[in-house]
Order: C-alpha cells, then sequence, then structure tokens
C-alpha cells in the first residue's frame, strides 16, 4: 500500500532533521576549532532534547497516519471479499440452474416431439375429414350425403352406422334414409337427444364411439342423427374431434331436409301464385276504385269543413246584428288571439280550437236584449249581470252540438279572471283554460281600441297601458307581454 505524504507532515520532517542537524554541525565546528563553550554545550543539549520530542510525536502521527489507512484499506478488503464470496455463490446457484433447466428443455423438447407426431396424425385426419365436407357440402339430397359418409375410410377412422330421421307433417319421426345394421344403444341414445334437446353420446370398448345430434329449429327438435364410429383413439380430445365432425355431418343433412322442403314449398307457392294471380287482378280493381272513392270522399270532406265554418262564421255575423258596434269583432280576437298563439308556439290542434272559439266566443249574446247590448250610458246592476249571463248562455247553445269540449270551455270561460274575481264561475289562474286567457286579452285589447256606445275608442298607448295595468290580475302576465310585444311591432290590429 502506497502512503502519500501532507504537506504538514513534510514540513515536520524539515523541522525534525533541522533540530537533529544543529547539534551535530556544532559538534564539527567545536572539533574543528577547538571551542570549548559551556552555552553551546547546553544548546546542544537542548536542541537534542527537542529533536528526541519532535522525533516522537513525528512517528506517532506517521504511525496512526499509516494505521489509519491500513484499517480503511481491510474495510475495504472486506467488501470485496463479502461481493466475492455473493458472486461466487451466485455463480453456483446459475450453474444449479441451468443444470435444471438444462433438463427441464430436454423434456419440452420431448414433448414437442410427441406434440409434432400427434399434430402430424391429427393434421392427415383434418386433411381428409376437409375433403368429406367438401363432397358433403355442395349435396342436396340427405341420401347423397349419407352414402358419402358411408364410403368414407380412414385408416383410424370409419362409420360404420348413419340413420337419419325426421318429424313430418304429424309430428311423429319416421327414419329418412340410414346404412349400417341398427345398433343396441341407438333408441337409448335417441329418447335421450330428443328429450334434452342436445347432443348425446357413448364410448364403448376402446374404438367405438356412439353419438346423437338433435337436429334443433326454434330451440325444437325437429330430427335426430345417428352415427357409429370405428376409430383408433377414445381420448377425450379425439372424442370431441369426433363428435364436431357428427355435428357438421347433422348441419349439413338439416340444409338438405330444408332445401327439399323448400322446393316443395317453391312448388306450392308458384301453384299458389298462379291461383291468385286472378285475384290479384280483381284487386287491383278494386283499389282502384277505393282510390277514386277516397278522392271523392277528401272533397266531400273538404266541402264539409268550408260548410262548417261558413256556418259559424254565421253564427258570429248573427252577434253583429245584435250588437251593431261589434262589427268585424269576431274576426279581430280571432287574429289576435293566432297571433298570440304563434308567439307561445301552441300546437296546430290548439290553433284550429282556437279560431273556432273565437268566432263563437260571444255567441251568447244572442241571448242578451238588444237595448241592453247597445245602450250608451252606463248599465245598471241588473243590466250587468244580464251581459255577464252571455258566456254560460254561448255554453248552453253549443253544448248540444258535435264540437269539441275545448271550444265550448273557451266560450264558457273567456271572462273568467286569474285573480278570481271573473264570471260566470270566479274560477282562478290555473283553473283558467290557457285558450280561454288568450281569448280574454285578445277580446279586451280589442273592445278597447273599437268604438263602443258609451265610449270612443281608446289610442293604442292607452289600451296597452291598461293592459299593462290588468296584467297579473285579470289577465295573465305572459300572454299580455306577448300582446304588447306584437302591438309594438305593429303585428296586431289597431283601429
Amino acid at each position: 500500500m502506497k502512503l502519500q505524504k501532507s504537506f504538514w507532515m513534510r514540513v515536520f520532517e524539515f523541522f525534525l532533521f533541522f533540530l537533529i542537524g544543529c547539534p551535530l554541525a556544532i559538534q564539527i565546528v567545536e572539533g574543528f576549532f577547538h571551542i570549548k563553550n559551556p552555552v553551546i554545550e547546553y544548546l546542544q543539549i537542548i536542541t537534542l532534547f527537542f529533536a528526541m520530542i519532535f522525533f516522537t510525536a513525528f512517528y506517532i502521527l506517521r504511525y496512526s497516519s499509516v494505521l489509519k489507512r491500513y484499517k480503511v484499506f481491510e474495510k475495504k478488503q472486506k467488501v470485496i471479499i463479502k461481493k466475492l464470496k455473493e458472486e461466487k455463490d451466485n455463480i453456483e446457484k446459475n450453474y444449479i440452474d441451468s443444470i435444471r433447466l438444462n433438463k427441464e428443455m430436454t423434456n419440452i423438447v420431448k414433448r414437442l416431439i410427441e406434440t409434432e407426431r400427434g399434430l402430424r396424425e391429427k393434421n392427415e385426419w383434418l386433411k381428409n375429414f376437409f375433403e368429406l365436407s367438401t363432397k358433403i357440402i355442395s349435396l342436396s339430397s340427405v341420401r347423397e350425403i349419407v352414402e358419402v359418409i358411408g364410403e368414407f375410410k380412414y385408416e383410424s377412422l370409419r362409420f360404420v352406422r348413419v340413420s337419419v330421421y325426421h318429424a313430418g307433417d304429424d309430428k311423429k319421426f319416421k327414419s329418412l334414409y340410414q346404412f349400417g345394421q341398427k345398433d343396441v344403444h341407438e333408441q337409448i341414445l335417441f329418447n335421450k337427444a330428443k328429450e334434452d334437446v342436445n347432443i348425446a353420446y357413448k364410448v364403448e370398448s376402446n374404438s367405438i364411439i356412439k353419438v346423437a345430434i338433435p337436429i334443433i329449429s326454434e330451440e325444437k327438435c325437429e330430427g335426430i342423427c345417428f352415427y357409429v364410429i370405428e376409430c383408433k383413439s377414445v381420448s377425450n380430445e379425439d372424442v370431441g374431434y369426433y363428435i364436431s365432425m357428427c355435428n357438421f355431418i347433422t348441419m349439413a343433412i338439416k340444409n338438405a331436409i330444408y332445401y327439399s322442403n323448400l322446393k316443395k314449398q317453391k312448388s306450392e307457392i308458384e301453384d299458389l301464385y298462379e291461383k291468385s294471380t286472378y285475384m290479384n287482378e280483381k284487386l287491383k280493381e278494386t283499389i282502384e276504385e277505393l282510390n277514386k272513392s277516397k278522392a271523392e270522399l277528401e272533397k266531400k270532406n273538404q266541402e264539409i269543413e268550408k260548410f262548417f265554418y261558413e256556418t259559424i262564421l254565421c253564427l258570429s255575423k248573427a252577434i253583429e246584428y245584435k250588437d251593431v258596434y261589434t262589427k268585424g269583432h269576431c274576426e279581430r280576437v280571432q287574429s289576435i288571439a293566432l297571433k298570440i298563439a304563434d308567439e307561445l308556439s301552441l300546437s296546430d290542434e290548439e290553433k284550429d280550437v282556437l279560431k273556432v272559439a273565437c268566432l263563437l266566443h260571444d255567441i251568447g249574446k244572442i241571448g242578451v236584449k238588444e237595448d241592453i247590448l247597445n245602450k250608451k250610458g252606463s248599465l245598471e246592476a241588473h243590466e250587468y249581470e244580464e251581459i255577464q249571463k252571455h258566456p254560460l248562455i254561448g255554453y248552453n247553445i253549443l253544448k248540444d252540438l258535435e264540437f269539441t269540449d275545448r271550444i265550448k270551455k273557451v266560450v264558457l270561460q273567456h271572462h273568467e279572471r286569474v285573480d278570481g274575481r271573473g264570471y260566470p264561475f270566479g274560477l282562478k289562474d290555473e283553473e283558467i283554460d290557457l285558450l280561454a286567457k288568450i281569448v280574454a286579452v285578445a277580446d279586451a285589447y280589442d273592445a278597447m281600441t273599437s268604438d263602443r256606445p258609451y265610449r270612443k275608442a281608446f289610442d293604442k298607448e292607452t289600451a296597452l297601458s291598461e293592459m299593462k295595468r290588468c296584467a297579473g290580475s285579470q289577465f295573465d302576465t305572459t300572454i299580455v307581454e306577448k300582446l304588447i310585444n306584437l302591438a309594438q311591432k305593429g303585428l296586431v290590429m289597431f283601429l
């Protein structure tokens, strides 16, 4: 181990050599010049004393540093030895693992060789099965399919019995085709497959497999295919292959049965088609006549609707003959109400009800005396009571006619108020039909902007101010807001 001297150690050595060298130099000078001086002798003794002290301190410091470095080096050596030991243990462990892996690899290689041999055999078997499936998949006759299966022979597989049963129109199972001698377990497996609607099989000895597969349609058993296979191996894997092969053959037989039925149905359909051709011609003529009748009926309906509307209009005109100051009032109320309905995004059906209800809302005035309707002064209490009866009179006039109930309800409620102070029943907000609320607003606005026997028409601003004042008490607030917006845009009638 190479030790490096520090700067202060070198300085210490220099002083040490200086103190040792001084007495020697003085001794040499005394001997050469023959000088005897006690002071010089004392100086030599003191110098030697300090030299001994410095020498002792130097070597204590020197070897304590060496000892410290040696301990550090020894500690590093122990760490290195420990690591080397761990590496040795790892190498031994890896060596043991490599021996174990070598044995496992040897076993894997053996299994791979056996697997390859098995795959080669299965590949050959699948090749022969592919040839069989290619032959039967294009056949459309059960007899042809069964004959091909009977001729199929492979070194480790052959069919010794195939029988196909199918339910006829009477739901009884009958044999369609078969070859080979009937097996003792055939009926047992047949019944099990039919009852469970699932595959039934039996492994007999080490070379015979018996399989019964149901022909299923709409979760019902419509037939059974029974197979007896003579094979080389009956392991679970091989049995699964054989059942899959029988299942494929069963599907081909099922398709052949359906194809035969389709041919029969096609022939029947062709006969029915020929028989129905004449009926179709007759039906076509009948349809043409019905279309003509439909067009005529639609025309009649349009005429009836026109007549109905004109009748309603005539009824509204009848009111004007009694109340000369309300000429055109119903049509104006209708126009305003329909525009409000558009703003509220009402349905076409509601608009149709509103259209008729507006024309008929004052029909009850027919039952009010003309002198009350056309009175130029203020009405007396009993006269006002007569006026308040016109919604109920209008409802009674219409109740026996085939109007919708909602039209009658609007006529009855168009003078109700949202605060419950209206007439004839004093209904409140939600109790009043929405369409009746719309008619009430349109009716009041047109009345304000029209001349009456007892006053002149209000100007536009006065009428809108009055409507706004009565919103929330007499009229629905939302409907009044819609009316004001329309009036400000100039979209509602104003005379």
